[in-house]
């Protein structure tokens, strides 16, 4: 019986994690043909829904970028939620609302246990809007002015939910190189939400930049068994109109569907908002965990062998094939999801950002089962 030459093992794990690796994200990218396709030119009515803590800072911005919708203002409400803010959040929402009374406040005093602060005041939000169809932002969006316009075209009769991209911009004049490369990752996670929606699976989505009807909500029973989890507000329930309805999602890439927001202004930001993404890996479906639990490993083969290779140098050969593929798939989706999102800002920055990824995920999945989170005012 012929033994098996160690190295012609490892040789064969990783290319074979490797070409399993380029189909699937091949088969991914063919989703970015099916995106932005208008469906329809009804004007609906809508519900804009914000919940804001401690924002002052950007209230005004936000409603500033409301108020200019290309959308009859009948047609729509703003709806700002002031959950448990301390500072001049509510003091400046009212003085808003004074003037347009299509805005409209809902104060929140209280944390409840059996409900995530956030995932409450979306809740609250919807119980009492007057439209169907939801429109979700964040107090730092920064929406076009044929946002609303743009969003509700994306809706059939068979679609119930609507998703879009959110791309970090710092309003700073110095853009850092740090910024950049998180900005790529964004390109990169819109990526994976635009191609497969586009394959009829949509796996993620941001809440800064999504829509739903009430009636999808309510369906489902509002967050359900995800309500008490202090994330998850977009891509959890995402998940359960995906396995739970009969509804379609949709992906809205035209720029002007676009959502801006800002990046983290500093490290311990970054880290607490990564281990809240991450924090949620094992809350998924099953197949999804799986998935995801497969990305994890096989991005781990590769530092391992990188490492065995300083010993074995015949190993050395095998990770610089299998880099090299990854790259090239790696390369022509982004390359593609960027065409399709229609911002290409940093893409030459795309080589340090290839180098850094592997390193970057593995931290954050070890990490994240070891260390909890803090998002505002409270741990998860």
């Amino acid at each position: 019986m012929t033994s098996i030459n160690p190295f012609e093992l490892y040789f064969f794990i990783l290319i074979s994690l490797t070409i399993l690796y380029s189909f699937a994200i091949t088969y991914l990218k063919k989703g970015l043909r099916k995106t932005n396709n208008l469906a329809t030119d009804h004007l609906m009515t809508v519900s804009i829904i914000v919940s804001m803590h401690n924002e002052e800072k950007n209230v005004s911005a936000c409603l500033d970028n409301l108020l200019i919708q290309d959308y009859p203002k009948n047609k729509f409400e703003i709806i700002i939620v002031n959950d448990r803010s301390t500072d001049n959040t509510e003091k400046i929402i009212r003085e808003y609302c004074k003037k347009y009374p299509f805005i409209r406040l809902i104060t929140i005093q209280e944390i409840y246990s059996e409900i995530a602060p956030k995932k409450n005041a979306i809740d609250q939000a919807i119980r009492l809007s007057k439209s169907d169809i939801i429109l979700l932002t964040d107090a730092d969006g920064r929406p076009t002015s044929k946002w609303v316009k743009k969003i509700i075209s994306s809706f059939t009769d068979e679609t119930g939910m609507v998703i879009g991209y959110a791309p970090y911009k710092s309003e700073s004049a110095e853009i850092s190189l740090a910024q950049r490369l998180l900005s790529l990752e964004y390109l990169s996670h819109a990526a994976v939400a635009a191609a497969s929606c586009g394959i009829g699976y949509p796996l993620t989505c941001v809440g800064t930049n999504m829509a739903y009807r009430k009636s999808v909500y309510e369906e489902l029973g509002g967050f359900g068994q995800f309500k008490s989890i202090h994330s998850g507000d977009d891509d959890l329930f995402l998940q359960r109109v995906r396995e739970e309805t009969q509804w379609q999602v949709r992906y809205a890439s035209d720029p002007d569907c676009h959502v801006p927001n800002a990046p983290p202004v500093n490290w311990l930001q970054f880290y607490q908002q990564r281990i809240r993404y991450a924090s949620k890996g094992f809350i998924y479906p099953l197949e999804l965990t799986l998935l995801l639990t497969g990305f994890v490993l096989y991005y781990l083969s590769i530092p391992v062998l990188l490492i065995l290779s300083v010993w074995f140098p015949v190993l050395f050969p095998v990770v610089v094939v299998g880099v090299v593929c990854k790259a090239v798939v790696d390369y022509m989706f982004i390359s593609r999801a960027a065409e399709n999102l229609q911002d290409r800002r940093n893409l030459y920055f795309w080589p340090l950002a290839f180098v850094l990824h592997v390193p970057y995920v593995l931290f954050f999945a070890f990490i994240t089962q070891f260390k909890s989170y803090e998002w505002a005012g409270r741990r998860g």
